[in-house]
């Protein structure tokens, strides 16, 4: 203790030399003994004692320095040890850091070799120790020569090797956090810090979840010195890989693992949402970081979509969307990206042939929903980014107002850009249920765009608005301030946005009186509006009102408008527990309605075809309806049972001027009276009233009824004349007279419908009703007959009068019971009063034909016109109904070729057989998820359950049979037309078998057999079975070689451009004949060509996108080997080369003119521009020394110069010649109609030479790539390649020389008259034996100087 003491003494006076001395009295060991000492007891400071050591310790000394080594170790040794309080260690590294400059290299590199293997040994429980190392590791790399190894190595390669050592060793987890720090202050070279930032992301797996944050952190600020994109690339990729192994442990998991799974769910998403927040705002500090992250993101997009839109990075670049600068460029990636993924899962569905190169990786909408999912941990720096992405996607890709219409008619494809809206209208629906917070900016939002985007369609915003009332109508409660202030904009928007906005706003009207009265206040504002809109948009909400607020006492059971919670209900006090009040209020609406009867004609359409949908469900206010309905009925009806018509047409128009309008739609009125007095009388029976109220009731069904009854008696006896419509009767549109003669007829009509349905529902199949009905539809057809003879007569005159096929309004209900009885119906009791019906063979044709207008407006826009027209499970049903009438006829249908003649347009059955082909499509686009009902619908066996493969396999093979025997039979008995509706149905039921099914090969072997076998003219079946050909074959197989087939056919029947060419006249297709081969075959060979060269490109980008993306973590995982690579090659230049092989088939043929040319040119353009992206990859690959050209693009490329530009050059002759002889063979004609054949020759002449220097400069641009190919490869690519002469004066050697030899004889005759001045004008005999040899001699370019005539020279061919 003394000698402690008296070394602190000396020390504080400086004496170094008497220092000295004294230690070297100690021996080490005391020395270390004695700061041991003064460390363990605390108080005492070994700070003094270690500088006092290292004073009397001189560095030139051999012993000072041993001594201060010992020091330094036994130091570093009591800082691993965790005995030192943090100011005590702090004070000792800091003396140590002073002094240890002062040491010898061979020192240095001892003490660095104690961290090194402290660390290997795991021994360092903290990260002060490693304080010093960074200070130990720069005086090393200070060094000039160290000893190692038995040699002298500089200090820097020393550090170096140190570094390698150090990161090739084994860590400890405990040490990584303090290891990753120290690094921070360590001075190293790029590429030393790419090996330590590789190390530590090699670390994260060893790693708890809770220890990876501050990792990251340090790996952030480590990331300043270098290496951004690796930093955020290894952490991305990581996180990216555990969410993967987690989501399949927890599909994997089992019931009793679920809590465990949970709380391992918990753990990492808590750990990934501060790991996003650690780089967000090592983003905000440092934007350079933002940009490499933006980078990364877009070097991925190509070759792995699935990596950019995993939960992780998409929830990452949301959090860096919120940083401003970095917003704008983010959601257009990710837009771009969401999109992207839609349609390369679409080409990967579509073609088997790129499913194999690129596999499906993912499915992209719930990868995007799982990171709504993971934001509920506490992800709240996210959910904004939600909010916005799902907006962007809404809006960018959004229904698209065409030509100035807001109504957009859903499709029944969901295209890529539709997936995408819907995906946005997802993410926004999830987030909404998910996090409160954003659940008002939301609905402001979703609101704002409804109200102000009048010019545009906002149904995708009104659907996921009644999507999230429905999701959660009491959590909306707060926000119904909201939803108060876009009512004030109600009347402004379009009529169908603001009946959808009402339509999704219905329940909260439920629960919300106060909701409710500003609604009625303002469609009492709108009823007396200026704006015809805004009427139309009152009667439709009134409409609604009424149909959702229940006056108690009906059908509760069925007619319920809306189940709602118990909690909901409490609040719903009006409605449930008020009914005296809803009647009030139904009641008051039913007043405000009758209004509308003096209103435009639209404004009362709309209330006739709602009424009924309001007695349907709200049925206690029956009797109001009849009523408002029978009194606007008797302004027109004629009393007086004597009196013909017994309508009054003439108040049903309105005339100002010249111009003529409709102002009461009059049919659609007797329409809405017929319904309700059939559903009335429906209501009666399933329910009893009281005495006094069928007393009321009765006397206005009553009266309906015999107004019914009178007018179906009195518009039988009606003749056209007493409409004032016949045939001499004016029906053209350029006048008055004849717009209401149009407007008379077409009214007329409607009634007629109006009384067949009403009497058809009445009748029970009493042989009287339909007596009735049959006349009526005589006097119907014959006004229709008119109606189409004068249309026909105007469309000669070159003036159509505008008529179209009128809509029917008979309902689809109506139309399906009828075909049951007409075509299905066998119950006894029935057949003789049926037999009215089925007599008139016309009406059974009408009543089809209603049913194909009814089909084709589901299959245009998912509903149809009429009652039960927009209730989608309804409308299924009665499909369902109606092909299974529509297959029953025409299976069993059998007719005679007379009986077929005396028939007028098209057959019976073959109607039914179109219907039915319309219905399965329908069912197969729009009700896919109802395909095995729809079949077990169709009809199947007693007693067999089929899966839903063998149910559709069954069905085909039905189908196949019935093509068969149309194949088989005499034309005139089934034409062969008959077919195309038969193969559209195998073609829409075989896109739901399973392609790797042994019933979908079975099925592509019988079309292929039937394309190859059968020899069929008639161009639409040809077409229907080519195309379903190609469809099927691009599922499962290669399609090149189809093509290529078909292509060698299409040559030998059209014949060789050269007509000295003799080609075999044999096909592999029976189909492919002379009369089918072009343009029917040839274009749907272009155009499937077009396709596939389309998806060999897109592979070849994805291709090249992986070779330039030479991944720096996982790299084995993430790109292809070489092996995979070059399996891509061969397959895409195999396939090439096959296209090649097609080509010089086809640009041999003689194609004719016109669309064929124009195609043929364009997909030519398109496969050079596709041989040129193949020979960009291998420029690329040369770049990047990553590979060499293979034995297969070589042979690729001599066959291209062989097979197919040397034949392109002659085909573009061909053409040229083939335009000019058509515009000189019509040119000389005076004929008007020959004029304007030449007019549109030359017009499309001039259009097909547009494509030309497209395909001339595609040629060259190959040409260009290949030359530099060659120079990168040292490999003659040009070899074969003819140079392009499409661009010269090309010169016919034959016509010149017959030109040259008629200009030498006329010179002899001139020389001969003496005609000096013609001798003048001839050309000297050396130029044109110079000419003449030039041409022999050289093919190509050749310039005449001389004034040569220049008749059947083809000139320039293009610029």
């Amino acid at each position: 203790m003394n000698m402690e003491k008296k070394l602190l003494s000396v020390a504080e006076e400086g004496n170094v030399g008497e220092l000295a001395k004294l230690l070297n009295g100690f021996g080490q060991d005391e020395i270390g003994t004695m700061i041991t000492n003064r460390v363990m007891r605390g108080k005492a400071d070994p700070v003094a004692l270690v500088r006092a050591v290292l004073l009397g310790s001189p560095s030139d000394d051999s012993e000072g320095v041993q001594r201060r080594f010992h020091v330094y170790k036994h130091c570093i040794e009591l800082l691993q040890s965790n005995e030192m309080h943090s100011k005590m260690a702090s004070e000792m590294i800091g003396i140590l850091l002073l002094e240890a400059d002062a040491f010898p290299g061979s020192c240095l590199a001892e003490l660095a070799a104690i961290y090194i293997d402290s660390i290997k040994n795991g021994t360092i429980t903290n990260g002060k120790s490693l304080d010093l190392f960074p200070k130990i590791i720069s005086a090393l790399a200070a060094q000039e020569v160290i000893a190692y190894g038995g040699s002298e190595v500089t200090g820097s390669e020393y550090k170096s090797h140190l570094l390698n050592t150090l990161c090739s060793s084994r860590w400890d987890s405990q040490c990584v956090i303090h290891l990753s720090a120290m690094f921070r202050d360590i001075t190293m070279t790029m590429d030393e810090l790419r090996f330590v930032i590789n190390k530590l992301l090699r670390m994260f797996k060893d790693l708890d979840m809770e220890e990876l944050p501050p990792l990251v952190y340090q790996l952030l600020l480590l990331s300043t010195k270098g290496h951004k994109r690796l930093v955020l690339e290894g952490i991305s990729s990581f996180f990216v890989e555990q969410d993967k192994i987690f989501m399949e442990k927890e599909n994997k998991q089992q019931n009793s693992e679920f809590i465990e799974a949970t709380t391992n769910s918990d753990q990492l998403r808590q750990t990934e949402g501060n790991i996003i927040l650690h780089i967000t705002f090592a983003i905000k500090q440092d934007q350079e970081l933002g940009r490499e992250f933006i980078k990364y993101l877009k070097g991925i997009q190509l070759c792995s979509p699935s990596q950019v839109l995993a939960p992780f990075n998409v929830a990452l670049a949301l959090s860096v969307g919120k940083i401003h600068r970095f917003e704008d460029q983010t959601f257009d990636f990710l837009k771009t990206t969401i999109l992207k993924s839609f349609k390369d899962r679409e080409k990967q569905q579509d073609s088997f042939w790129v499913n194999e190169m690129v596999p499906e990786s993912c499915i992209v909408a719930e990868l995007v929903l799982q990171t709504v999912k993971n934001s509920v941990f506490g992800w709240d720096h996210v959910t904004q980014g939600l909010v916005q992405l799902g907006f962007t996607l809404m809006d960018a890709f959004g229904p698209k107002a065409a030509f100035g219409k807001t109504e957009v008619v859903p499709s029944a494809q969901v295209t890529p850009t539709q997936e995408a809206c819907n995906l946005g209208a997802s993410i926004l629906l999830d987030t909404f249920r998910a996090h409160e917070m954003v659940r008002g900016e939301i609905l402001e939002q979703i609101l704002n765009r409804v109200v102000t985007k009048a010019t545009s369609p906002v149904s995708h915003y009104i659907d996921l608005l009644a999507n999230t009332i429905k999701s959660a109508p009491q959590i909306l409660l707060e926000s119904l301030p909201k939803v108060r202030d876009a009512f004030d904009y109600l009347s402004f928007l379009p009529p169908k946005s603001a009946e959808g906005l009402l339509k999704a706003v219905q329940p909260l009207m439920k629960i919300s009186m106060s909701l409710k009265d500003s609604l009625l206040l303002i469609l009492r504002k709108a009823m007396f509006s200026r704006q015809i809109d805004s009427r139309k948009i009152a009667v439709s909400g009134f409409l609604l009102i009424l149909q959702h607020f229940k006056v108690l006492g009906g059908l509760p059971s069925s007619q319920a408008s809306q189940s709602f919670s118990s909690s909901q209900v409490q609040v719903d006090v009006h409605a449930r527990y008020n009914p005296s009040s809803n009647e009030a209020l139904c009641l008051e609406i039913l007043g405000n309605l009758r209004r509308c009867l003096t209103q435009q004609a639209d404004v009362r359409l709309i209330l006739y075809e709602g009424l009924f949908g309001v007695l349907c469900r709200n049925t206690e206010l029956s009797q109001g309806i009849v009523e408002m309905v029978l009194t606007q009925l008797k302004r027109y009806y004629e009393y007086d049972q004597d009196i013909n018509p017994p309508l009054n047409l003439d108040p049903c128009i309105l005339q100002q001027g010249d111009q003529v309008y409709l102002s009461e739609p009059l049919a659609h009125l007797l329409c809405c009276a017929q319904q309700c007095i059939t559903k009335v009388s429906e209501i009666q029976k399933k329910q009893s009233e009281t005495e006094d109220e069928e007393d009321a009731h009765e006397n206005c069904q009553s009266d309906l009824e015999d107004m019914l009854e009178s007018l179906t008696r009195r518009m039988i006896k009606s003749e056209m004349e007493d409409f004032e419509l016949d045939k001499s009767a004016d029906f053209t549109l350029g006048g008055s007279v004849g717009v209401k003669n149009n407007i008379f007829a077409i009214l007329v009509l409607g009634v007629y419908e109006v009384l067949i349905e009403y009497n058809f529902n009445i009748g029970d199949f009493s042989s009287n009703s339909f007596q009735q009905i049959t006349q009526l539809f005589d006097n119907h057809r014959k006004l229709s007959d008119v109606l189409k003879e004068k249309a026909n007569a105007g469309g000669k005159k070159g003036k159509t009068t505008g008529n179209k096929t009128a809509r029917s309004l008979l309902s689809i209900k109506l139309v399906c019971r009828m075909l049951k009885s007409l075509l299905s119906d066998n119950v006894p009791s029935h057949q003789e009063s049926l037999g009215v019906l089925r007599q008139n063979a016309d009406f059974t044709r009408y009543i089809i034909s209603v049913a194909l207008q009814k089909i084709q407006q589901i299959t245009d826009r998912g509903s149809c016109d009429g009652v039960e027209g927009n209730e989608t499970e309804k409308l299924f049903r009665y499909c369902c109904s109606i092909a299974r009438v529509f297959l029953r006829q025409y299976t069993t249908d059998v007719q005679t070729p007379e009986e077929n003649k005396k028939e007028r347009g098209k057959h019976v059955s073959v109607m039914c057989l179109e219907g039915l082909a319309s219905i399965v499509q329908i069912v197969c686009t729009r009700y896919s998820a109802k395909i095995a009902d729809f079949l077990c619908a169709l009809g199947e066996r007693d007693g067999e359950e089929l899966d839903m493969e063998d149910r559709i396999h069954q069905h085909v093979k039905n189908f196949q049979r019935l093509v068969m025997t149309v194949l088989s039979s005499d034309h005139d008995d089934h034409p062969v037309k008959e077919i195309v509706p038969l193969v559209h149905i195998i073609g829409s039921l075989s896109k739901h078998m399973k392609t790797d099914g042994q019933q979908f090969i079975q099925l592509h072997a019988w079309v292929n057999r039937l394309f190859t076998e059968q020899a069929v003219d008639d161009h639409s079946t040809v077409k229907v079975l080519l195309m379903t050909l190609f469809s099927m074959t691009s599922r499962i197989q290669n399609t090149v070689t189809l093509i290529r087939d078909v292509s060698q056919d299409i040559h030998s029947q059209l014949g060789d451009i050269d007509q000295e060419v003799e080609v075999e006249d044999k096909t592999h297709f029976a189909m492919v004949t002379h009369r089918t081969a072009a343009p029917c075959i040839l274009l749907l060979v272009l155009q499937q060509m077009d396709k596939e060269l389309d998806n060999t490109e897109w592979v070849v980008g994805r291709v090249k996108a992986d070779l330039q993306a030479n991944p720096e973590i996982n790299a084995g995982e993430t790109s292809p080997g070489p092996t995979q690579r070059e399996n891509h090659e061969k397959s895409i230049c195999t396939r090439l080369g096959i296209f090649i092989t097609a080509f010089h088939e086809l640009v041999q043929s003689a194609i004719p003119s016109g669309p064929c040319v124009e195609g043929m040119l364009k997909t030519l353009t398109k496969m050079y521009g596709a041989l040129a992206n193949m020979v960009k990859y291998y420029l690329t690959m040369y770049n990047q020394r990553s590979g060499h050209m293979s034995a297969r693009f070589e042979k690729l490329v001599k066959l291209s110069g062989t097979h197919l530009t040397q034949h392109v050059y002659a085909m573009i002759t061909y053409i040229q010649a083939a335009q000019t002889g058509h515009i000189q063979q019509t040119g000389g004609k005076k004929d008007k109609k020959k004029e304007a054949s030449v007019v549109t020759g030359k017009a499309r002449v001039l259009k097909e030479s547009k494509f030309v220097p497209n395909l001339i400069f595609a040629i060259e641009q190959y040409e260009r790539y290949l030359i530099q190919l060659s120079k990168k490869s040292k490999i003659n690519l040009m070899e074969h390649m003819k140079l392009s002469t499409s661009r010269d004066f090309r010169i016919n050697t034959v016509v010149l020389q017959e030109a040259l030899e008629q200009q030498a004889s006329s010179s002899e005759e001139e020389n001969e008259e003496n005609s000096d001045h013609e001798q003048e004008n001839q050309p000297p005999p050396n130029k044109q034996a110079k000419v003449t040899d030039t041409q022999t001699s050289k093919k190509g370019k050749l310039g005449l100087q001389g004034k040569a005539k220049k008749s059947k020279v083809v000139d320039n061919a293009a610029d």
